[in-house]
């Protein structure tokens, strides 16, 4: 006979647990659950390594998928154009103005066709790049030949049918979205008047642009 470990209560040889205290006894075999838990808690180190994998993997495709919707929803059925990189393509193009009296004039009939018409003004150290396009429905829309998120790029705009369209993200805006659509890739308004046969824009004007170029 041998004595429990915990209370000292004499146990039977070969017995598994204490009768008076319940404690499992030194050299006792296992039990059947005891080896399945044990084999269990073996298992289980490789299943938290594989759930965390996995969660990555969810995660990453739900932000794919959730930028998906977004570009959808910002773009607006706004068509996507292959990007040009040619970092001369903002100037070759640019007629250069110049100021006077404070203000730069182009004359209407210079965008009676439609297109988009790109100008170049000089302040300072910067040469800005704007257009100007007559839209569809009669409206004239002029815009600094930037935007908010690609300026860092400066590539500047490019005309394709009737869009208009970054060459840096190939995004792409019809001329009446311009002032109506902003932030983001969509053209930078400059303000303008309309004078007669003439469309003025103040050098102060042209001149706050400096900034995306």
């Amino acid at each position: 006979m041998s004595t429990c470990g915990n209370c000292g209560v004499e146990v039977k040889e070969g017995a598994n647990f204490c009768k008076a205290c319940g404690t499992k006894l030194s050299g006792a075999k296992p039990s059947l659950g005891e080896k399945k838990s044990r084999v269990m808690a073996h298992e289980q180190p490789w299943k938290k390594p594989a759930m965390i994998v996995a969660a990555i993997v969810l995660l990453v495709a739900a932000a794919w998928v959730g930028k998906g919707v977004y570009m959808t929803q910002k773009m607006g059925g706004r068509p996507m154009f292959a990007p040009h990189r040619d970092a001369s393509a903002r100037l070759a193009n640019a007629v250069m103005v110049k100021e006077q009296g404070g203000v730069v004039s182009i004359p209407m009939k210079t965008i009676e066709d439609g297109n988009a018409h790109f100008f170049s003004y000089v302040a300072g150290n910067k040469t800005i790049t704007f257009f100007i396009v007559k839209a569809k429905d009669g409206s004239i829309r002029s815009a600094f030949d930037a935007c908010v998120a690609c300026n860092h790029a400066k590539l500047g705009y490019r005309q394709e049918g009737d869009q208009v369209v970054c060459n840096n993200c190939g995004m792409g805006f019809k001329p009446t979205d311009i002032g109506l659509v902003t932030g983001g890739c969509s053209p930078i308004v400059v303000n303008k008047t309309i004078d007669g046969q003439m469309i003025v824009l103040t050098s102060k004007d042209l001149e706050t642009g400096a900034q995306y170029f």
